[in-house]
């Protein structure tokens, strides 16, 4: 009977661990990833704006020399502050559904009317329309370069199903936990010293992988190598990385003190008691 009390607090033991390493990722990745406020502190943190910025300007000037327009033409069509605008535009699409489009009219106009004044009004039907041509041109490459896509809008359908999931779920661990931690407790009741060693087990357990997974993502992954759309949101995404890596690997460390110490502890009582025990079978010789 013995053994199998053993047996069984063991194996919830395990399952508090799983639950509590599972109620830890989802909380380290509700609180960057799939925050709006915390993505929005990156791209500060990451002076994501002005790259953004210096990005449109040489990505414009590639179709300048194509078009056989003066450079001059593309001055001040697009601003930071414009940037920064659009640019949270398409996070609250994402996080929000707001489903707001992004205004391309006013670097439409000064376009034009920079081209006007550069050839002096003189244009000609023709070129007229090759200039229109550019102008879209140039629109549809500051969305691209600020990385406006048709699929913000599936990307918040899977947001919001991850986020629903995530509530589920969270409660669905809370419970697991607080049963296993009660089960555990009342089948050490007369020794509860045991219950101690069994939460220190999920602890440690819950930290050596915390901690070993950390290892392993840095050891198998360059996050400074990676790259994505272009060079302001790569920097910005291995930041992210690289800072839910440092949590998880604060958690772990936190968890396997934590095990350590509970596990120290129950011996240590352990050792009294024995010691408590030793004492009262001790009978002196008269």
């Amino acid at each position: 009977m013995k053994t199998v009390r053993k047996i069984i607090q063991y194996i919830l033991a395990v399952i508090l661990a799983l639950a509590i390493l599972a109620l830890i990722l989802i909380n380290i990745f509700s609180s960057t990833i799939l925050s709006e406020n915390y993505v929005l502190s990156k791209l500060e943190e990451e002076n994501y704006y002005e790259k953004i910025y210096k990005d449109t300007e040489s990505n414009f000037e590639n179709y300048i020399y194509q078009s056989g327009l003066d450079e001059e033409v593309l001055n001040n069509i697009v601003t930071k502050e414009k940037i920064e605008k659009d640019t949270k535009i398409i996070i609250s699409n994402i996080y929000d559904k707001t489903n707001e489009e992004i205004d391309t009219e006013e670097i439409a106009n000064q376009l034009n009317q920079n081209i006007e004044d550069s050839l002096n009004g003189n244009i000609s039907n023709s070129e007229r329309q090759a200039i229109n041509k550019f102008v879209d041109t140039i629109c549809e490459e500051y969305k691209s370069t600020i990385s406006h896509t048709s699929y913000e809008e599936k990307i918040n359908s899977i947001y919001q199903k991850v986020i629903q999931s995530i509530s589920l779920l969270k409660k669905a661990l809370l419970i697991v936990i607080v049963v296993c931690v009660v089960l555990i407790v009342l089948l050490t009741f007369k020794r509860i010293h045991r219950a101690i060693a069994r939460i220190g087990t999920a602890f440690t357990i819950d930290g050596l992988i915390l901690l070993i997974t950390n290892w392993y993502i840095n050891d198998k992954i360059r996050i400074e190598g990676i790259t994505i759309l272009n060079n302001a949101v790569s920097e910005v995404l291995r930041n992210v990385l690289t800072d839910i890596l440092s949590r998880i690997m604060t958690y772990g460390s936190i968890l396997l003190g934590l095990g350590i110490l509970f596990i120290i502890i129950y011996s240590l009582i352990k050792s009294i008691r024995k010691i408590k025990r030793e004492k009262e079978q001790y009978t002196p010789e008269n």
